[in-house]
């Protein structure tokens, strides 16, 4: 009886060393990694950074404060090729804070040469524009476009400091936006943006 309970128990431990061994094989350094283990450092890489949007505007001042003649010159895209003849694509006008902010869309990833100051309520050919405002802002882009198929945009605003802005047309390879300020000028800023090409100006 004594024999049998020695046989048992020896039994048992050799059984808990062979289990004991499987589950020490499973963590041991010394096997082979899996096909489909993680890498050293315990955890796949994270994917890189994307580039911020394209709609993402620079940090700039929180308002305008200089009414001098701002401009650019011509800047590439994706596409690399700044002297590409593009077209201005659509205009959107809003409120940010107090001051008005307009961006000119562009046909293409860059921008062209451009220029935005006051100026009388004219159009490229010299000819007078029928636009609401009492000064009035222009914005002149050497896009290259030849005649015909331009942006007709007309866009009205209320409350803030740009009352109207119209597209008016192009010349000798020039395309012109006039932007209405109500009360007099008013402190501006611009800035050129590419990926997509656009042109930001912002009225104090």
């Amino acid at each position: 009886m004594r024999r049998t309970r020695v046989a048992c128990l020896v039994s048992a431990v050799l059984l808990l060393a062979a289990c004991t061994d499987v589950v020490a094989g499973v963590a041991s350094p010394a096997d082979p990694p899996s096909s489909s283990a993680p890498p050293p450092g315990g955890s796949t890489p994270p994917p890189s950074p994307g580039a911020p949007p394209g709609g993402q505007l620079p940090d700039d001042p929180p308002a305008p404060t200089d009414t001098a003649d701002d401009g650019g010159p011509a800047q590439s895209g994706s596409d690399g090729d700044a002297a590409r003849p593009m077209r201005i694509s659509g205009l959107h006008l809003d409120t940010e804070d107090g001051y008005g902010r307009l961006v000119v869309d562009l046909s293409g990833a860059g921008v062209p040469e451009w220029t935005v100051g006051y100026s009388e309520a004219t159009g490229p050919g010299g000819g007078p524009v029928d636009i609401s405002g009492d000064a009035f802002l222009r914005v002149r882009l050497r896009t290259q476009a030849s005649s015909g198929g331009g942006s007709t945009t007309n866009l009205r605003s209320s409350p803030g400091p740009i009352v109207q802005v119209l597209t008016t047309g192009l010349s000798d390879g020039y395309e012109e936006v006039l932007i209405g300020i109500g009360g007099g000028e008013r402190p501006f800023r611009a800035v050129a943006m590419t990926d997509p090409g656009r042109i930001v100006v912002d009225v104090g």
